[in-house]
Order: structure tokens, then sequence, then C-alpha cells
């Protein structure tokens, strides 16, 4: 049996340069601050792992302060003996409460390094079938009408099977205006919990417009306002921000409170946590978190399992940011990306950095 012992792990606090800003329903980004960290056994291998969090915790409580903060004890747990399995980090992890993306991160270390112990892809020691071409959609940030329109146009024109538009309250007008210029367009799109109940009817209106889905429209916790919502509407709802345990999947699907779940294995605490939402999820697909190479690469692994309902949320990451973590960048061509054990480049990590850490 394969056995893991870590022998060292750092943290690199990293800023990435977005090459366009962007805006999600309540906040806009023109740099990423992501905290990678090295991970290393005592065979000198070395695994690593991404802290997606943002710097304010608009989307889920943690933030990239607090889970660097936490990251010595959650080294602590995982170095104090050999690891027999991924599925030790997530038990070594248990007597902390919540922090997800902390714990993902040194999951997603873990794995990597457990896949390399069987000299193997990360998408074959996941079950997947790394030679599979994944189907993409686009993620589109709020802007204008017209610059919203002109953005679909060229999503559409560069394959990309699935548009997400980032979308608040306020945006009917956009909404109206890229349906009229595309009928058929397969459209979404996510608010970010941006949504009251009071928003309803507005939602009512909005389901008119023969849309793949509705994603996360309610805050997280608003559980009885999507249950609601997913009665009287017939797009079906998807939930990202209320899923962060398999406990709040087995509720989405007691309560009948969505019909779909974006999974992204930072915001469940891992890629073994993800495996078990996917196995009790009435329907999926992945989303992104605006992450690196890094934590990309571990999600298109995900991606090679079979089952996803939806195209994945991925551009190339030669067209995100200025500069990405990789020797090589991940290409979409006619809307479809190919998952490939793509290296990281520790002069970009190194330089890049503001400061690093060791555990």
């Amino acid at each position: 049996m394969t056995t893991i012992t870590l022998r060292s792990a750092e943290l690199f606090d990293v800023y990435l340069t977005f090459r366009q800003p962007m805006q999600t329903a309540i906040s806009i980004l023109s740099k990423r601050r992501t905290t990678i960290l090295r991970l290393t056994d005592q065979e000198g291998r070395i695994g690593y792992g991404e802290g997606v969090a943002f710097e304010t915790p608009w989307y889920t409580a943690e933030t990239q302060d607090s889970l660097r903060a936490l990251s010595p004890l959650l080294y602590r747990l995982l170095a104090a003996a050999p690891l027999s399995s991924p599925a030790a980090v997530a038990a070594r992890f248990q007597p902390i409460k919540g922090n997800q993306m902390a714990k993902a991160m040194f999951d997603g270390a873990v794995h990597e390094l457990f896949a390399q112990a069987e000299q193997t892809s990360l998408a074959a020691y996941l079950g997947g079938d790394e030679n599979r071409s994944i189907p993409c959609g686009k993620a589109l940030g709020r802007s204008s009408a017209e610059q919203t329109v002109e953005a679909v146009g060229q999503a559409l024109n560069d394959g990309f099977e699935r548009i997400k538009l980032k979308l608040a309250p306020t945006d009917t007008a956009v909404l109206e205006q890229v349906r009229k210029s595309f009928p058929g367009a397969p459209l979404m799109f996510d608010a970010n919990g941006s949504f009251q109940v009071a928003d309803l009817p507005l939602l009512q209106e909005w389901d008119t417009f023969s849309m793949l889905m509705m994603e996360q429209p309610f805050p997280a916790d608003d559980w009885l306002s999507h249950q609601h919502a997913a009665s009287l509407l017939k797009t079906p709802l998807c939930l990202d921000e209320s899923i962060q345990t398999t406990q709040d999947a087995l509720l989405m699907r007691t309560l009948q409170a969505g019909q779909i779940i974006n999974i992204k294995p930072a915001r469940l605490g891992g890629l073994t946590a993800a495996l078990d939402v996917r196995s009790i999820s009435p329907s999926y697909w992945l989303g992104g978190m605006f992450e690196s190479g890094i934590g990309r690469r571990q999600t298109l692994a995900f991606a090679t399992l079979p089952g996803l309902a939806y195209p994945i949320d991925m551009s190339g990451t030669d067209q995100y940011f200025i500069e990405d973590l990789l020797e090589q960048d991940y290409i979409v061509e006619n809307g479809s990306i190919r998952y490939a054990e793509h290296s990281v480049s520790q002069e970009r990590l190194e330089r890049l950095a503001v400061s690093t850490k060791k555990l």
C-alpha cells in the first residue's frame, strides 16, 4: 500500500494580473491574489495546491489572510504521521470547522503526490479519461449591454457551448439585448447571491428568456427562497455558494431547492469532497474560481470524469492572466480543452510571489 510522509511545505503569496478586469454581480477584480502551496514528501516528490479564497469575504467567509493564518496548523495535522490515501486529509482536518478553501489547498497537493507515487496522471488517479476533450463555457463579467452583446458574439464564434453572464437585479436590459441579438444562444446567468426574495417577480420575468439555468440567485444560506423559486420557475436553478459540504448537496436535493450543482473542489474542501458531491448530485458541472493554472490543472483532471451535464467554466489560461504559473498554457480550441500535466514554472512562481513562508 502506498503511503506518503511529508517533509516540508512552503506558501507563496502571489499576485496575478487579469488581461481584462472581471466584474461579478458584487465585485470587480483586476488583480488576483492567490496562495500556492508547495508540498514535498520524503521521496522528494512535489505536489502543488492553490488557496483560492478572495481578499475580502464576498464569496465565502474565507479570505487570503485567514487561509494563510490557518495553514501552519493544517500542515502540522497532516505531517504528524504518514498518509495512507488522499482521503486521510479530510479525516485529519475533521476537528477544524469550515475553512474549506484552506483545506482544499492541502487536499489538492496531497492528491498530486499520490498520483506521482502511483506513476500516473492526476486525471487517471481520480478515475478519469485523460485523453478526453472537455467542452468549455465562457464566463463574462458585468458590462454594458453593447459590450456584453459583442463579447457573447465573440464567445460563440470561438466555439464555446455555454455562455455565462454575470448579472445583478438591475441588468434586465443587458439580458434582453443579448437574447434579442442571439435568440438561440446557450445562455445562463450567475447572480452570486445578489437577489432577495422581493426580486422573485423579476426572476419570473427572466424565466421567459429560455436559459440553461439560473445560478445562485439568492444568498448562500437562503434555502427557503431557493426552494420557493425552484417550485415556480421553469428554468433550472443551479447552486454554487450554497453547496460547501456534502450535507449541503443532500439538503438541496431533499428540499428540492435546485436541480444543478456547480462543483468547485476548492469550495467543498478538496477533490475528495468533490467526488462525494458528484456521486449524489442530480446534475452537475464545474465552475472556476479565477484561479491560476495550478488550480485549473486540478479542475481539469476532475472534469475528465464521466457525468458532466454542461460545459465547464474555463477559458484558456492564455486568455486569463498576463502571466500564469504553468510552463505551458491550456488552450481552448473549437470550444473544448484537453487535460495535460503541464509543469509549474518555478521561475514565475518565485518571481511573482510577493512573499514566501515555510510551514
